[in-house]
């Protein structure tokens, strides 16, 4: 995806990027893509990219970094404004996404200052997808919003501030802004969002497709009749988008308030196995994350919880996934587990990643409506359903040698689901029986 790649090229050059001015972009565009409409191709593309609500934590980080080029930051202010607005005309009473609305529309004030506004970024899309419960996002908002200031590219733009100086900063203008922010202004900043839109739309149309064409006109239509209601709506709702600011303040400002000044990982406790660095790295690839990607990362998250809270991976070390650049193993056993507290003794894991729209990817990287499917069958692997001990024992056997195998069936074992989501955390799991039907759900 052009995109991507322009994406991809922009954060290489940062500091060249932000310093030049949006002729220097569009050259870039075409040096990546030898065509006529590249250099507003990748315009479009992001346009239409929403929120991709399934982004990696480095996804969300380099939303950030991304933002801090002038031109590309226009770019996607309109397209979180369009998604906001898509969201409210499915239901025009729907008070939560105006509350969206309006914290968007406030990313967008340019005297925020770029550290600030980089972070309010994160921050802010965590609170449209929470409906606003802040102190349900300040900790896994926490991991991309270091992620940017710690990026050593970011570092050259914005200067080398730590981690507790900047949040006390944030937690400063979110009081500010708690204390200031009506609808008159809230409404001015919708208008500007809407005429820079129009301004972008006027420009790529003219060459895009006709299906770009097409969601250009529609996007526009949706913007004015959401404009319409705004006077009304935002004026209901800015006491919550008031309450919504000086809450996360008071959350900042706890967190900031227990960092120490030198210290550079999350304040929620010690580590005991890290992350490798492809999961939480700066990824510009941020117009889509792939299902493949999306099962990648699901298995590395549920690994990782596994062996933090005291077991064994026993598959062949070419077997564990451990980055995002690991090969998918299509859809055997994603974990077999020694506990070495038990019981129980062994845990056998079956990882789904749940995407925004209620889909589940396994490690294969198709997305299905259900979590666990009938196999087909193959040579030596009868048909059964997935995670039942008739799909379990014969994979035991591949996985494992023949005497570890017999052990962990000999000894017993637990069947577990994991699910994790976009938030970058396992957020559930559910211990299933010998046909793979839920019993209880699992709290480590």
């Amino acid at each position: 995806m052009l995109g991507n790649d322009v994406f991809g090229w922009l954060y290489d050059n940062l500091e060249d990027a932000y310093q030049s001015g949006e002729d220097y972009i569009k050259q870039q565009a075409q040096t990546v893509a030898d065509s006529v409409t590249a250099s507003v191709e990748w315009i479009w593309e992001a346009l239409q990219g929403d929120f991709n609500e399934d982004m990696t934590t480095g996804q969300i980080a380099a939303n950030a970094v991304l933002g801090l080029i002038p031109v590309v930051d226009q770019i996607l202010d309109c397209r979180d404004v369009v998604a906001n607005c898509k969201q409210i005309n499915k239901d025009k009473t729907d008070t939560w996404a105006w509350v969206a609305l309006c914290l968007t529309l406030i990313g967008l004030i340019p005297t925020l200052g770029s550290a600030v506004k980089g972070v309010l970024k994160i921050l802010f899309l965590y609170l449209r997808k929470a409906g606003g419960d802040v102190a349900k996002v300040i900790t896994p908002a926490l991991r991309p919003i270091f992620a940017f200031l710690s990026d050593p590219k970011v570092k050259k733009i914005l200067g080398n501030k730590g981690p507790k100086e900047v949040l006390l900063e944030v937690s400063i203008k979110l009081n500010e802004l708690a204390g200031s922010i009506n609808t008159q202004q809230l409404l001015g900043l919708f208008d500007q969002a809407i005429q820079t839109y129009r301004s972008v739309a006027s420009k790529i149309g003219r060459i895009a497709p006709n299906s770009v064409q097409t969601w250009l006109r529609d996007s526009n239509r949706i913007l004015q009749e959401v404009r319409d209601s705004a006077d009304e709506m935002i004026e209901s709702v800015v006491g919550m988008v008031q309450d919504t600011l000086k809450k996360s303040a008071d959350e900042i400002k706890h967190q900031a308030d227990e960092l120490d000044d030198a210290y550079k990982a999350l304040p929620d406790g010690k580590v005991v196995h890290e992350l490798d660095s492809s999961v939480t790295a700066i990824n510009p690839k941020i117009i889509k994350m792939t299902n493949a990607e999306k099962g990648l990362y699901g298995e590395i998250l549920s690994d990782n919880l596994m062996i933090n809270n005291g077991f064994k991976n026993l598959l062949p070390e070419d077997r564990q996934i451990r980055k995002m650049t690991d090969t998918p193993r299509g859809r055997g056993i994603d974990g077999i587990y020694e506990n070495t507290n038990p019981p129980p003794p062994y845990v056998v894991t079956e990882t789904k990643y749940r995407t925004a729209s209620g889909k589940y990817i396994d490690g294969d990287g198709v997305a299905r409506d259900s979590m666990l499917n009938n196999t087909k069958g193959s040579p030596g692997m009868p048909a059964a359903k997935q995670m039942s001990d008739g799909w379990i024992r014969p994979r035991l056997d591949q996985e494992l040698s023949l005497k570890e195998s017999k052990k962990v069936q000999v000894n017993g074992y637990e069947r577990w689901l994991m699910i994790v989501d976009d938030s970058g955390k396992v957020v559930n799991i559910t211990k299933l029986d010998e046909a793979a039907n839920s019993i209880n759900e699992v709290i480590l």
